[in-house]
């Protein structure tokens, strides 16, 4: 009787893995890519210790970041669907901005808020708002929406 060598111990095992994969009924990722399939899992188990030192911060991915995709996924298998929208950021760090909602609207100002632009050697200084509308092709404009930018 022949022994039955390592390679062939491992050959059957990754065929009884396959048989598994296709059968089972959970996960999708193992029922199209039998075997290989656990590579991806594999790599998501490591993937804090990967993104920690070569990638990005949870909150760093465009269009939707590492903590929402998870939520998400999450959410879709039924587990952890209590678990809210938040931020891992420091909100009350020195240098953090954000716009918060007025219940009572501010004051009008009668004048916006000027700064003159140049200094003593400039020929035509002149004052420019604070608040400046951007980005915009003014000569795509007309004249009363131009107006209207100057006034406000």
């Amino acid at each position: 009787m022949k022994a039955i060598t390592p390679l062939t111990a491992a050959g059957a095992a990754l065929a009884g893995l396959a048989i598994h994969d296709l059968t089972q009924r959970r996960h999708a990722v193992l029922r199209n890519y039998p075997v290989l399939g656990h590579m991806r899992y594999l790599l998501e188990s490591i993937r804090p210790e990967m993104q920690q030192y070569f990638i990005e911060r949870n909150w760093d991915g465009r269009p939707f970041d590492r903590d929402v995709r998870t939520i998400i996924y999450e959410r879709a298998k039924g587990i952890h669907g209590e678990q809210a929208f938040g931020t891992e950021r420091d909100v009350n760090e020195v240098g953090y901005e954000w716009l918060v909602h007025s219940v009572a609207p501010v004051p009008q100002l009668k004048t916006p808020p000027m700064v003159m632009v140049g200094g003593p050697a400039c020929s035509k200084p002149y004052p420019m708002a604070l608040l400046n509308v951007s980005s915009m092709s003014f000569g795509a404009l007309s004249p009363k929406v131009k107006e209207s930018f100057e006034s406000a």
